[in-house]
This record gives structure tokens, sequence and C-alpha cells, in this order.
């Protein structure tokens, strides 16, 4: 009796307690369901974040350039982008008469024994250099100025739809972050001086970079003397491809010798982006002082 009694007796506030209990749970998955969990939250930004980073990227196959624009939404330009680079330069062109000038200097590849600085790098995608302060391209009013100068094998311009042996790239970033490209294509002859004091020195493996204090380029002899360029804005022939970048390809070639072409190519192999359609942009032929 007395056990069945206080169950009688304490039977009512037992549903009262669990009907609490269920209200509770209710409301809670209201909550849960009204609005979006901190947590899940988090974890879509972090995804989010984590799938816009940069990512490996190569030559060929799945990781290749047609491949580039579905690796990263970083890289959404190289598929998207309508001023790509490089083209075709063998069309019809008009001549212009903006006023450029290259004022080039002597580069150290020890730049002020400055240990921070890869002087040379294969970079896994190419041999780059970095440059001296000092060397400055000018676009009208604007100023550039030559950060680093790298090169490819077999070109990425090209005319009339032939490739040169190689192409070298020389990098230039204006005040406002802007940048500029002299772009010098490469062909087989007589052997370099200018590069041949660099060749021996070459990185010979992938993420290698050395300092060389006692050698010097004359950046100015890495210009052809006839300097009337192809000019046409365009991109980063790599990823992320971002356009608004001024080029000007140089319609004197510049001659390597085959020994020296086998140089850069048997350590670079194929690192040429293919040639981007033109869409309704110009080229037009200036010429440099």
């Amino acid at each position: 009796m007395y056990t069945l009694n206080k169950v009688a007796i304490n039977f009512p506030i037992f549903c009262v307690v669990i009907l609490f209990i269920a209200c509770h749970s209710g409301k809670a998955k209201e909550v849960s369901n009204g609005q979006p969990d901190s947590s899940a939250t988090a974890k879509e930004t972090h995804a989010e974040k984590e799938s816009a980073r940069p990512v490996h990227w190569t030559y060929s196959g799945e990781d290749g350039p047609e491949h580039w624009a579905s690796l990263s939404p970083v890289y959404a330009a190289c598929g998207q982008g309508h001023s790509q680079s490089p083209v075709d330069l063998g069309v019809s062109v008009t001549h212009g008469k903006i006023n450029m000038e290259l004022d080039y200097k002597t580069t150290s590849l020890n730049i002020a024994h400055n240990e921070l600085v890869d002087d040379i790098i294969d970079n896994v995608h190419t041999i780059q250099i970095t440059a001296q302060p000092g060397s400055i391209l000018k676009l009208g009013d604007k100023v550039y100025h030559l950060k680093q100068l790298h090169f490819h094998t077999p070109s990425e311009h090209t005319l009339d739809g032939k490739h040169f042996p190689m192409e070298m790239h020389m990098v230039h970033q204006g005040d406002g972050g802007k940048l500029a490209v002299v772009g010098v294509l490469i062909e087989e002859g007589a052997a370099n001086k200018n590069i041949a004091k660099i060749i021996p020195y070459l990185p010979n493996a992938p993420g290698e970079s050395k300092h060389l204090a006692d050698v010097h380029i004359e950046l100015n002899l890495q210009i052809p003397a006839n300097r009337e360029a192809y000019h046409y804005t365009g991109s980063l022939t790599t990823p992320p491809c971002s356009e608004n970048v001024e080029w000007l390809v140089l319609k004197e070639k510049l001659k390597f010798s085959a020994e020296q072409i086998k140089a850069f190519s048997s350590r670079m192999h194929n690192n040429s982006r293919p040639v981007q359609p033109l869409y309704d942009r110009k080229i037009v032929v200036d010429k440099l002082k």
C-alpha cells in the first residue's frame, strides 16, 4: 500500500516533468531548425577558405592548363577571363604612339648579400632571377619597377602560329600594384655572352636557389636593339591568371645557342601555357626608347 500510494501521489509530478522535458526538447529543436548552428557555420567558412587557397598546378595532366580554372576558385580567371595571355601575335595590328621607355641597369645574383632573397631559383614552374632595384619601364606617365625575369620553353606567345624555342619575361610592378611584362622571344643562333654568365650556376633541381656574389647580368643587353613591341592588355600566364597586365612582346628576337637553350629546357621541360583567344582586344605596335 505504501508503495502504491507513493506512486499514485507522485504520478502527477512525474507527468509534469515528462511534459516539461518534451516541450523543452521541442523548443530546442525549433531553434536548431530555425537558425544555423554556429559550429556548422564555422566549419563551412573554414571549408570556403580552404577551397579558395592556391593549390598545386602543372603544365600537363590533371593539373594542367585546361584544368587550372577548376583547381581552385582563386584560379577562376584562367577559364572565365576574356583578357588572357599568351596570344598569337600574327594578327593584323595597328601602330600606336604611347611613350614607352626602358632604363635597365646591371643586376647582381647576390642582391645586397640578402640571404632572404632567392637571387636565382628553380621555383618548380620556371627558373627565376630576382632583379636588383633600379631598372624601370615607363608607359606613358606610369612607372613600373623591374622585379624579376624568368623563362619559358618553348615560347608562350606565337607568331602566325609558330612557337620559338624560348621566351623570357621581364616582370615589372607599378606603385599601385599593376603589372607590366616585357616579353622577349628567343631563337637559336650565336651564344649569348650575357646569359652565358649564369648558365654554369643554374639550379639543378626544383626548389634549389643560389646566391652568387661575383656574377652580374647586364639587363640592358637582354633587350634587342630594335625595340618595337607588340602591345596589348592581357593576364598572368600562370595561375591565378590575373588580368589587367600590360604586355609588350618585342618584335626582334634574342639569340641563344642550341646548348644554352638546352640548358634551360632540360631543367624546365615544357612550361608554356597554350595560346588564348584574343576576343575583341587589339594588338598595337609601339616603340620603346
